[in-house]
Parts: structure tokens; sequence; C-alpha cells
């Protein structure tokens, strides 16, 4: 005789089996954020004394040179023999850092958006990425401080210029990378979809874009940062605006002190977008990734 299970049963038996997975998740989760935290942590220790003894060893010119304390005292200590307060000094470099952010963000979206379509055309198309992938590849190889005043020329002072700049940076790695993730794929797992009659296309989006996760991220750690590199060195060439156009600023009037807490500035504003970048390829990949639910039982 069959048996009839209450209404309702089948929730009460799985609700425990999904709180234990989620609770997995997110213990994995803080694990690797708490690694990656104290990582940071020690390197920044390690990089100050190294740093401090750099500049000892060489005897290097204590007018140029700068400490990891005279970069503190450049934030947060009124001095005498500055024009400035450290008040003004951190309002100025603040506002610097938004336009650089901006110029940054512009070229970061224009990046990932240009590679990811890029991506997707070579992976269902192969024609295509037979002719244009060696053009890429070979675009690549050029300095891009040779490139961007070719870009300037063609398309003009402005945000797209920025975007442009900065999008280069971020293109390459990301399209390469998503590419091969693409191709990654097994062939259990498409024949498997081919089975049941997906298309190509249900193909790219049940299978392929979890599998090209990993890579996916993998590219946006180096991309994140090297929006920062093209958009400074965009404003450094062209612009009067942010922190590349500081930095000449600075030269001039011999402010080092401010040149020096700018890389600083810029350093450790890297190193934080990185360490989000992280967070998220861990949340994201314990969820949806190709091992989604593996890792988390280690």
């Amino acid at each position: 005789m069959a048996t009839i299970l209450p209404a309702g049963t089948g929730d009460r038996v799985t609700a425990p089996a999904l709180s234990t997975s989620a609770s997995s998740t997110a213990r994995f989760v803080l694990r690797r954020i708490g690694r990656t935290v104290l990582t940071i942590a020690i390197s920044a220790v390690v990089l100050g004394i190294l740093w401090n003894l750099a500049i000892v060893v060489l005897q290097a010119n204590a007018f140029i040179a700068k400490t990891p304390a005279d970069v503190f005292r450049w934030f947060f200590v009124d001095s005498e023999l500055s024009r400035t307060t450290a008040a003004e000094n951190r309002a100025h470099i603040a506002g610097l850092l938004g336009v650089t952010l901006w110029h940054a963000a512009i070229g970061f979206v224009f990046g990932v958006g240009g590679s990811l379509v890029v991506a997707v055309v070579f992976t269902l198309i192969r024609p295509v990425e037979f002719m244009f992938m060696p053009i890429a590849m070979l675009l690549r190889t050029v300095p891009l401080l040779a490139m961007a005043p070719v870009i300037y020329l063609v398309l003009g002072n402005g945000l797209v210029t920025a975007g442009f700049i900065g999008g280069v940076v971020v293109f390459f790695p990301l399209l390469v990378n998503l590419t091969l993730g693409f191709r990654s794929v097994s062939a259990q797992s498409v024949d498997l979809v081919r089975v049941y009659g997906g298309s190509r296309w249900t193909i790219m989006r049940k299978v392929a874009f979890p599998t090209a996760l990993p890579y996916f991220f993998a590219s946006m750690r180096i991309a994140v940062p090297g929006a920062i590199t093209g958009a400074m060195l965009y404003e450094w060439l062209f612009t009067y605006e942010g922190l590349g156009a500081a930095i000449t600023a600075a030269k001039s009037q011999s402010q080092y002190g401010e040149i020096w807490a700018i890389v600083v500035l810029i350093t450790l504003v890297s190193i934080v977008l990185y360490t989000i970048t992280t967070f998220v390829e861990t949340a994201v990949l314990a969820k949806w990734g190709p091992n989604a639910g593996k890792a988390t039982a280690s």
C-alpha cells in the first residue's frame, strides 16, 4: 500500500539540509576572508620594514625619499614647515582620488563589457576567433604608453578616451581567460544539455558561464588594479585632473611628500579593491562555481 505523506513534509525534511549547506558555505567564505586579511596585514608590515631599510641602506636623499612615518605625518600631522594642514591634505587628495576612481570605473566597465561580449562571440562562432584573436594578441604587445596618444588623436579628450585607455588594460586579460574558460567545458556536460534539446546558447548559459567563473575572477583580480593604472595614465598624459595629473603638478613644485602620499594611497586602494574582488570570488564560486559545495566541505 502506498504511503501518503502529509502536505509540507518534504519542506520540513529539506529545510535542515539547506540550512546546513548555507552555514557551511558561510563558514568557508569567512575562513577565506580571515586568511586574506591576515595575509595583507603581515605583508603591509613586512613591506613597511623593507621600505625603511631600503632608504637607510641606499642613503637616499631625505628631501626626495620619504619613509612611511613621513607619509603618515603628511596625512595626519600638522607641520609649521608645510603650507597646508593635514586636514587640507586629506581633503585635497580625497577629491583627486574620487576623480581617478571615476575614470577607472568607466574603463573597467568598458573593458569587462567588451571582453565578455567578444569572448561569447568567439566561443559561439569559431571562425571569428580564428580571424581576430591573433590581431587582439598583436595589439596586446603594443605598449599602452605608445597606444594612448593614438587613442587621444582619434577620440579626443573626454570620458570616452578615459574609458578606452582604461578598458584596454582590462580587456585583453579578460578576453583570453574568458575564452579559455568557455572552451574548458567538459564534453559530457555539453552532451547532456544537447540530449535534452538545449541550444548552443543554453550550453553557454547553463554550462559555459559557471565553468568560466574561476577564469573570470582570476582576470578580475588583475583588471581591477589595471583599470586604476589606465585611469592614472590618462590623467597624467591628457588632463589636469585626478591623481595622475597631481603627480606631475607635485613634481614640478618639489612636493615629494605629496607624491609619496599619492603612491601609498593608490596602492592601498588597489589592495582594498583586489581584496574585495577576492571576497566576491570566494562567495560566488562557493555558490555557483563549477565545484560549488565541494570546497565548503574541506
